[in-house]
């Protein structure tokens, strides 16, 4: 609910599920309404079975933030959401999440992803609207820079190959409407945190997204990530990150970037990351001048969580995460600035 005598905000927030998880729990104070557009391209070990098995998008990171954002996460239903399955007689299922095959077979008995979403966020009583960015089950791929061409997520995000030149969908897919029609409407669109090529610029691969961002009188704010992802960022700087935002959404539309300030970063805590690849991502003065003559204001604030030590995660790398309240406060400050 938002603050009296304050205006009824509207967030959409566009990604994968982690991220969009800590926007929309940081939101939840400051913002009368939530919506979340998710992702729906991930290959990965358990959605890429559950895919196949039901014919259906990506459901992990749909999955993953309706229980993250249920009225009780620790709910019975909101814990077997999350929890994976132990198969040694059925490898396909084992490692599974078992609210994956929950939104698979939602979406067999109502007929799509998007009816399937809104039966389990009703079942798990989610305060926030969460959306599938499509209903189309198609594939994600891209080129890159040497002129290959990779098939499916996995392959995108994979390690050791050479820089992604651009994504794009094997079907091309529309958006779903609904989706679109948030985003007309909202205060504060907030892209980030999260992959940047397979969860945010894959959303952005989708028929009509772009063109909706384009258009919204809503502020566009892209929260930019706290280390690089091997696979997807490797030598990239916040500038380059933002930059890359820019030339897909074309200059004008990105209002504000939103970046951690990494120097306050505990060295422990940086030099763990760093080891497993996961280098903190410092924004210089270059960085600032940079991003400012994209026509994309730098805002630098302490977003980090505190550091809960590595995460187990499944065949995903672990990262600083944004700490939920703190993101939300500035969230909500950059609404407010903004609001006619």
């Amino acid at each position: 609910m938002s603050h009296p005598d304050l205006p009824d905000l509207r967030l959409v927030a566009l990604g994968g599920g982690g991220g969009s998880a800590q926007v929309l729990l940081g939101a939840r104070p400051f913002f009368a309404e939530r919506t979340a557009i998710i992702a729906v391209t991930d290959s990965g070990r358990s959605t890429g079975a559950a895919r196949m098995i039901a014919d259906i998008p990506a459901p992990g990171d749909l999955r993953n933030l309706l229980a993250t954002l249920a009225a009780d996460p620790q709910s019975p239903l909101a814990r077997l959401m999350q929890y994976r399955l132990r198969s040694s007689a059925l490898p396909l299922l084992d490692g599974m999440a078992v609210g994956n095959l929950i939104l698979a077979g939602l979406a067999q008995m109502e007929g799509d992803l998007a009816a399937a979403v809104a039966m389990a966020r009703q079942m798990l009583a989610c305060p926030e609207q969460v959306l599938p960015v499509s209903t189309a089950n198609t594939r994600l791929c891209a080129e890159l820079a040497d002129g290959r061409i990779v098939v499916e997520e996995a392959a995108v995000r994979a390690l050791g190959k050479p820089p992604i030149r651009r994504l794009f969908l094997d079907p091309p897919a529309a958006a779903y409407p609904p989706a679109l029609e948030a985003i007309a409407a909202a205060d504060l669109v907030v892209i980030g945190p999260g992959s940047l090529y397979t969860s945010l610029l894959a959303t952005l691969c989708f028929d009509g997204l772009i063109e909706a961002l384009r258009a919204t009188p809503a502020t566009v704010v892209f929260v930019c990530n706290t280390t690089i992802q091997p696979g997807q960022t490797d030598g990239m700087t916040i500038a380059d990150h933002v930059a890359r935002l820019v030339e897909v959404l074309d200059p004008g539309v990105l209002d504000v970037a939103l970046i951690n300030d990494a120097n306050a970063l505990h060295p422990a805590v940086t030099a763990r990351y760093s080891a497993a690849g996961l280098h903190p991502l410092l924004v210089t003065d270059a960085d600032r001048q940079a991003i400012r003559a994209l026509g994309v204001e730098p805002l630098v604030r302490e977003l980090a969580e505190p550091d809960p030590g590595p995460r187990e995660l499944w065949n995903k790398a672990d990262t600083i995460r944004h700490d939920p309240q703190t993101l939300g406060l500035a969230l909500w400050k950059i609404a407010l600035d903004r609001v006619d």
